[in-house]
């Protein structure tokens, strides 16, 4: 790690670079739970925020969210694993909230104080979230007890608009590269004590990658009762949405085809999601005040995913089927569903066995769940005649109750790979015959109950403790809808834990303020991974699952250091911190492709590094810039087990090995230049360090190479009512991979190109440079 006194030499420059600086971006350091919807003090915070407001969202002119801040946060990252816009593994500080099963999920996600992680998985789906209603975006560092489950790294909280805080009509169009349309319409408005707030988005692209269109409806409303002490939010969303992403390719077909080639398809993920949330924020009195809600969320999740086959002919006399390999490498016939097991292939289809060379992977999920919260704040001050110093005291007690009832199904389609020429689009056509061991259908009900607190305790204006903690108890309960008894997924899990944080504060003088602190967090482990952690009985997922041994919660602890600038002139941020992980859960692979295998818990790992921001104003361009250092390591030995792996299958990983995926550097910078009072150009600039593949736990074989990559944009402003907009990503076209994995290509290729001898590299591949225009009219 950087030593300490770079960090200092860094603040000792600070006050040089601004001079007559006025009305600038800060980088805020502040408290906040999930309930709150504005600041509750600036000393109750456990590690550094970072915020984005709606102007920030609307200059940079990002497809979505997870864009945007990739962009212009400090130590994110994204892996472009699926490579569609709004299916990204978003990674900050080494912790990852990504919609794919199989990853371990440590930030926590908030919508309007509500858990947005999925019950099932921990997932997030970034897709349900329409980026004109944001109001404010809050990334949180560090295991902050306050946020609850998944804390392990981080936090988002989200806020979207209401009628208050957005007073406009809007119509917008945007039209861009790869058959790129947007329409949105948003309203919003007050009057007396009664506020509405309505946006409603639609869009869809053919995708820069081969067969990867996409379509996005989303909708959110909201109606707002504010009076001088009480504010009342009622908010309804629904989305459904449609989306391709084909995920990896072979590094080679890449090179051969173009990187906007496919390996097989489709990648299909189809979400049908609303909410209902009802939120409440009452002032007592000057000193006491509280916040609750209450909410109602349903996610249907369809998945479609074709694949190569696993499956093998076999036959016995004039009878034939599909076979694959047992535990002692003899193989086993499979069985069909609906069917007797002593039923062959050729009694069911005239389709030869050996044509059947793909499957269909499909897989349904309902999460529906529901839950409250409460909190109440109360304020207090001493200040005495004996007392040598005045006392200022901040109380915040809250809890609450999240429940949900979560359907799972899956199940394995045998097909006919569409792979004869170099121009078929190895697409897989269903023959309507079904694995009947790879079906599951599970019922899991999960409920988690929670109590926290936070006290911060300011002495003399200066010096400020601060504590909290936080009690979950978690219950999740399976029922296996096919197999009962011993084999089952039937099973009753119960976790709990006391997550403490302390932190202090102290101001130097007017500009300087050091703060150190350490929070724990943990996260249970999800109906998913606890389903799927059977090593003698590894799964596919997201499609099967297995009777399963029980893991272990994950814990983290955070240490952090941070030195504060803070004037007028100049806003800046210094910080070293240290998380480490126990009882880790990671995805085991057992099979030749990357999504079979089963989880299970690492003894120790560790995320380490050092963050320096700082964000300014010269005149009329606003300009911040950010780097940060990344040391994501296994702490504990273990084998990792990786068959397509260049080297060998079973890989010795010890302590100290980097965890894939995961650059050690970033620098980013962003530059907004308001060139007169129509018209503002913007640039962002991004570069990320190279990483190691998923699958080289060992750190034995080659690295993703790092990349950079520069974004442009223009707002202009015609009149008060019309405003056109361009962006311009990857200005330069660069080509470059966001995330790599191995896989075996040569049964599906090899005989396409027989010239050519495919590895085991695949690659997510950056997209294009990609061109888009907008129009917005105000009335």
């Amino acid at each position: 790690m950087k030593s300490v006194s770079a960090c200092l030499s860094f603040f000792i420059i600070l006050p040089v670079l601004g001079q007559d600086i006025n009305d600038m971006e800060k980088i805020n350091v502040y408290g906040q739970t999930p309930l709150s919807s504005t600041v509750v003090s600036d000393h109750s915070a456990f590690g550094s925020v970072q915020t984005i407001d709606a102007q920030a969202l609307v200059q940079s002119q990002a497809i979505s969210l997870a864009e945007h801040m990739k962009n212009q946060l400090t130590s994110l990252h994204i892996n472009d694993v699926q490579n569609n816009p709004f299916q990204p593994d978003v990674q900050y500080r080494g912790f990852t909230a990504s919609p794919l099963l199989g990853l371990p999920q440590g930030i926590s996600v908030y919508l309007n104080g509500v858990r947005f992680n999925e019950p099932f998985g921990d997932t997030v789906n970034w897709d349900l979230i329409p980026l004109a209603a944001l109001d404010t975006v809050s990334l949180y560092s560090g295991s902050n007890p306050a946020f609850g489950q998944n804390t392990l790294g981080g936090a988002l909280a989200l806020q979207t608009k209401n009628g208050f805080s957005y007073t406009q009509n809007e119509l917008e169009a945007r039209f861009g590269s790869f058959g790129q349309q947007q329409y949105t319409v948003q309203s919003g408005g007050n009057k007396s004590n009664w506020g509405y707030y309505f946006v409603a988005n639609k869009y869809q692209e053919d995708g820069w990658r081969d067969h990867s269109a996409s379509e996005l409806q989303q909708m959110l409303a909201t109606l707002t009762y504010a009076s001088e002490r009480r504010t009342i939010d009622f908010i309804v969303s629904a989305n459904n949405n449609e989306m391709l992403g084909n995920g990896a390719v072979p590094e080679k077909l890449a090179g051969l085809a173009g990187r906007s080639a496919i390996y097989t398809q489709p990648d299909k993920t189809d979400t049908s999601f609303q909410q209902f949330i009802v939120k409440a924020d009452n002032v007592i009195n000057d000193q006491m005040s509280w916040q609750a809600n209450v909410y109602y969320r349903q996610n249907e999740i369809n998945s479609l995913n074709g694949d190569d086959s696993d499956y093998e002919e076999c036959e016995s006399g004039s009878l034939y089927s599909l076979c694959e390999e047992g535990e002692d490498d003899s193989l086993e016939r499979v069985h069909f569903v609906g069917y007797d097991e002593d039923t062959w292939l050729s009694e069911l289809s005239d389709i030869d066995a050996d044509d059947i060379d793909g499957t269909l992977n499909t897989g349904f999920t309902d999460n529906e769940s529901y839950g409250a919260a409460l909190q109440w704040v109360g304020l207090s001050h001493f200040d005495t005649s004996e007392s040598f110093y005045a006392v200022d005291n901040e109380f915040i007690f809250g809890l609450g109750v999240d429940q949900a009832q979560i359907s799972f199904n899956s199940d394995t389609q045998f097909g006919i790979l569409n792979n004869e020429t170099v121009d078929d689009d190895r697409s897989v056509t269903g023959i309507g015959l079904y694995d009947s061991e790879s079906r599951v259908s599970l019922k899991v009900k999960t409920q988690q109950q929670y109590l926290y607190f936070l006290n911060a305790m300011t002495f003399g204006g200066n010096f400020t403790l601060n504590l909290a903690g936080r009690y979950n108890y978690a219950d999740v309960s399976m029922k296996d809808q096919i197999e009962t008894g011993k084999g089952s997924l039937n099973g009753e899990h119960v976790f709990h834990r006391f997550n403490p944080a302390i932190s202090v504060n102290y101001k130097l003088n007017q500009e300087y303020t050091v703060k150190l602190s350490y929070s724990e967090s943990s996260r249970t482990p999800s109906p998913a991974e606890l389903s799927c952690a059977d090593e003698e009985d590894p799964c596919k997922l997201p499609n099967a699952f297995v009777a399963d041994p029980p893991l272990e919660q994950v814990v983290a602890k955070t240490t952090e250091a941070s030195l504060h600038y803070d004037n007028t002139n100049f806003s800046a941020l210094a910080t070293v911190f240290s998380t480490l992980s126990y009882q880790d859960i990671i995805f085991q692979q057992a099979g030749e492709k990357s999504n079979e295998g089963y989880f299970i818990n690492l003894d120790k790992t560790q995320r380490q590094g050092l963050e320096l921001a700082f964000s300014t104003q010269v005149g009329d361009v606003d300009f911040s810039a950010s780097y940060n250092y990344l040391k994501a390591t296994f702490e504990s030995p273990f084998v990792s087990f990786s068959p397509v792996n260049p080297l060998g299958p079973n890989r010795q990983v010890n302590p100290g090995d980097e965890i894939p995926g995961q650059p050690q550097n970033q620098f980013k910078f962003h530059i907004n230049w308001m060139f007169n009072d129509q018209i503002n150009v913007g640039t962002e600039f991004l570069y990320a360090s190279s990483s190691y593949y998923r699958g080289d736990e060992a750190n034995d074989n080659k690295k993703i190479p790092g990349y950079a990559v520069t974004n442009i944009y223009l707002n202009y402003q015609i009149n008060e009512r019309l405003r056109l907009s361009a962006k311009v990503d990857n200005l330069f076209d660069r080509h470059f991979d966001t995330f790599g994995t191995y896989g075996e290509a040569d049964e599906v290729l090899g005989e396409l190109y027989p010239d050519t001898e495919f590895d085991e590299y695949f690659v997510g591949p950056s997209r294009p440079r990609a061109i888009s225009v907008s129009i917005n009219y105000q009335f």
